[in-house]
């Protein structure tokens, strides 16, 4: 990474760790240049102030137009635009932070601005060196706390989105806060009433607290809510108006069941799974008992149980289709690489979460003909995906991650209903999940769509 990149990803935490640390604090742009709002404190000046933003008390004054400041006091803090410019001002754009053509959000909708705000868990009280990073520029990316950068990467995402939709139309407000993945944060952002007038909520990331916004806002016809990367739907049951990106493993079940039915019709089936997760073998077997298929089920009670030896009794001389419904790194693994040792020819169908499975050896799951569904799924030969990739590397001089690509795919969807989502209703008066999702193989070394 970089060091313009690195610088990049700091100025977007440093727009936010201030709302995150004060409760009265906002991200600006008055006038095509950036501020955070600065709410005085006892015993605070100018002089003081003026250290801790890294500006100087000049600056301050022309800013505020007040040669004193009193407690409690709001205060505009400029950050630094030869930083910022590289980030948001290149464009030289003013008023409102972003500003683009969203005639398809909401067809009913008669306001002219769109309100959007982003929670996610960028974990700012944990990087203790951000004010020292914008004015020490040889500070290195692994001063940042790791668990920042899955946040960092949606952001980016989100910010090409709305750059790539800037030619006129609505104006777009974009509030962007910091869960911390702490509940009390997203309590207060909350209480605060930080969320009021907001149209399109995108998180918090994690379930727990999601479902405090939902509890909250699902049944709120003027808002859409959406969970970008969870799998879990106990939050779609507080509203209709919640969108879930991520299938759960039951909808993903089912796609790999109906694919399997449409593309092969005399393979045996084996399911293999762990025993604490029989339910999602059981719904594999309902579906092919349904179309009259004959199916295997071996469920096993720990690692040591799965050996060459025991698959093998499984596994005769015939075309099979194993089912390995598991989300377990470890069994799934072990299971695998057993099965790469067997001469027979079969066609393995996994989970999504496996393309996380960084240990999984790539030769066995070709040999393998390993398939899963892929909501994460990126077609780098699309033209929209082009663009983007070339956007991308021109303003953050990298290639974008899987978090920022279904943050690009989230915006360009929401904001200008152009993507290849289709939500269907998960609760029959709850909110909905997305359906359209390919299914993937491992062949030549890379992961490409089957269907």
């Amino acid at each position: 990474m970089g060091i313009s990149k690195k610088i990049l990803l700091i100025i977007f935490l440093f727009s936010v760790c201030f709302i995150s640390a004060q409760t009265t604090t906002d991200t600006l742009i008055i006038k095509g240049k950036m501020f955070v709002r600065h709410i005085v404190k006892p015993n605070e000046t100018y002089n003081s102030i003026s250290k801790k933003y890294n500006v100087s008390t000049k600056e301050l004054k022309l800013y505020n137009k007040n040669s004193t400041i009193f407690y409690h006091q709001s205060l505009l803090i400029p950050i630094k635009s030869t930083l910022s410019e590289r980030l948001l001002l290149k464009n030289k754009r003013t008023n409102n932070l972003f500003s683009l053509n969203s005639r398809k959000w909401k067809e009913s909708r008669k306001k002219d601005t769109l309100n959007i705000a982003v929670l996610l868990p960028f974990y700012t009280t944990k990087n203790d060196s951000l004010l020292s990073f914008l004015s020490e520029s040889q500070q290195t990316k692994e001063d940042i706390y790791k668990g920042s950068y899955m946040a960092l990467n949606f952001l980016e995402g989100v910010i090409i989105a709305t750059d790539s939709l800037n030619k006129t139309g609505m104006n777009i407000n974009l509030f962007v806060y910091d869960t911390e993945n702490d509940s009390n944060k997203v309590q207060q952002i909350i209480n605060d009433g930080k969320l009021k007038n907001i149209d399109l909520i995108i998180g918090p990331v994690y379930r727990r607290n999601l479902s405090k916004v939902t509890k909250l806002y699902g049944r709120n016809q003027d808002k859409i809510i959406v969970s970008p990367l969870s799998r879990n739907t106990n939050v779609l049951k507080h509203g209709k108006n919640v969108y879930q990106i991520i299938p759960p493993f039951k909808v993903q079940i089912d796609k790999n069941s109906n694919y399997i039915s449409k593309k092969y019709k005399n393979e045996k089936i084996l399911i293999l799974a762990k025993k604490e997760e029989e339910k999602y073998a059981k719904q594999y077997k309902s579906f092919f008992r349904k179309e009259k298929r004959k199916v295997k089920v071996c469920l096993f009670d720990g690692l040591n149980t799965i050996t060459r030896d025991t698959l093998c009794k499984f596994l005769t001389n015939h075309k099979y289709i194993v089912l390995i419904p598991s989300t377990d790194r470890s069994f799934v693994t072990k299971t695998l690489t057993a099965m790469g040792t067997i001469d027979t020819n079969m066609t393995v169908f996994g989970l999504h979460n496996w393309r996380s499975f960084e240990n999984l050896d790539i030769e066995t799951l070709m040999k393998l003909n390993v398939h899963f569904p892929d909501p994460y799924y990126f077609d780098y030969q699309l033209p929209e995906n082009k663009r983007f990739i070339s956007l991308f590397k021109d303003r953050f001089h990298a290639l974008p991650n899987k978090y920022a690509q279904v943050a690009f795919q989230q915006c360009m969807y929401f904001c200008f209903n152009k993507g290849d989502y289709k939500f269907k209703k998960y609760y029959t008066k709850g909110g909905f999940v997305n359906h359209h999702f390919p299914i993937v193989k491992y062949k030549d070394y890379t992961i490409g769509k089957v269907d």
